[in-house]
């Protein structure tokens, strides 16, 4: 993994109110602006604002259709390096999410010139480049402007075959949850700015927050997916809701099963939780039962928006069984750690 030789001397989280995934607007507050926005009547366009898709997808021709999102936050590291690739790769996610090729992105750049040397916004943009690079994507411009914080990330087109497009409202009754990457980045990064993670819990971390979702996703394909979503900033909790509500189906999850970071659960003991988390807690929280028996600190991480997150699979139990060895295989974090089953869209079970 490159990053730049001067991480220390540039401190991009020190003046940034909330890092990476955790800055976004709640779901609470995005649901009431949208609900007064109207809707795209249009035939071409196959997804839709109602189920929180992570990106949008129009057809072209019978074969072919385009994907199209934007993602970009402030800083959650101090080397500009790897907060640019940090931040292409979280972008890139929206795109694999969906079951779609990246192919072409542009940049989006907000920064303080005044308050740092141009070359930190070199290696900021180098940084997203190489992890383009690394997904066979063409960064082709982009777009920059000044302002009070650094905030960077792309807006990437894909491509896919219409049918065979993955959205998160397609789970089936039956199905298991799947999921790539521990859980944890938000409690983790806050633990990072406050020097309390060990220098292997600082590998462990920045090697899942610069892995790309792409080679999980090109293994996923060989079995029979249902729904998928990437997991970010609403948490393992808010996606898991979204899919439920998206399918028309309960969901639960074995606490027992999720796969946090090393380090993560005694860092949330100690009250290292971003305020999106608390955010999450209020607008999702009533969607779960049980939560009361879990220790605090898991109920936590539960709500804990994460940055750069895995993807989530929804599929039959007998071929997650296969994807799970393959991507085990493949090097690649993965954990059965839940399902769906008929009952009221949307309520998840917390299970021991």
């Amino acid at each position: 993994m490159t990053t730049s030789n001067n991480e220390s001397s540039r401190k991009l989280t020190a003046n940034v109110k909330a890092a990476g995934c955790a800055a976004k607007i709640s779901s609470i507050e995005l649901k009431q602006v949208l609900s007064s926005i109207p809707r795209t009547q249009c035939p071409e366009l196959l997804t839709s604002l109602d189920n929180f898709e992570d990106a949008a997808v129009y057809k072209i021709t019978e074969d072919i259709a385009i994907i199209e999102t934007v993602d970009f936050f402030p800083p959650v590291v101090d080397d500009p390096f790897l907060f640019g690739r940090i931040a292409a790769v979280n972008a890139l996610s929206d795109i694999y999410a969906m079951g779609g090729k990246p192919v072409i992105a542009l940049n989006v750049l907000c920064f303080p010139t005044c308050d740092y040397p141009l070359s930190v916004v070199e290696e900021i943009l180098k940084g997203g480049q190489a992890a383009c690079a690394e997904a066979g994507v063409t960064v082709a411009g982009g777009h920059s402007i000044q302002g009070p914080e650094p905030v960077f990330g792309l807006s990437v087109t894909g491509i896919i075959n219409p049918k065979s497009v993955l959205t998160n409202g397609g789970a089936k009754d039956g199905d298991v949850l799947l999921l790539t990457k521990p859980l944890g980045t938000g409690v983790m990064l806050l633990g990072l700015k406050g020097s309390a993670l060990s220098d292997l819990e600082h590998k462990q971390l920045l090697d899942s927050l610069t892995l790309l979702n792409k080679r999980a996703l090109e293994i996923a394909k060989k079995y029979n997916v249902n729904a998928a979503t990437d997991i970010t900033g609403f948490g393992l909790i808010g996606h898991t809701t979204e899919m439920a509500l998206a399918s028309g189906l309960a969901a639960y999850l074995y606490i027992d099963d999720l796969p946090f970071f090393p380090g993560a659960i005694a860092l949330a003991s100690q009250g290292f939780v971003p305020a999106g988390a608390y955010g999450n807690r209020k607008t999702f929280s009533s969607y779960v039962i049980n939560l009361e028996d879990i220790d605090v600190a898991l109920q936590d991480l539960l709500f804990d928006p994460q940055t750069s997150g895995g993807l989530m699979f929804s599929l039959q139990e007998e071929p997650a069984m296969r994807l799970l060895a393959e991507l085990s295989a493949a090097g690649l974090t993965a954990s059965i750690i839940g399902g769906f089953v008929k009952g009221k869209a949307g309520q998840i079970e917390v299970k021991k």
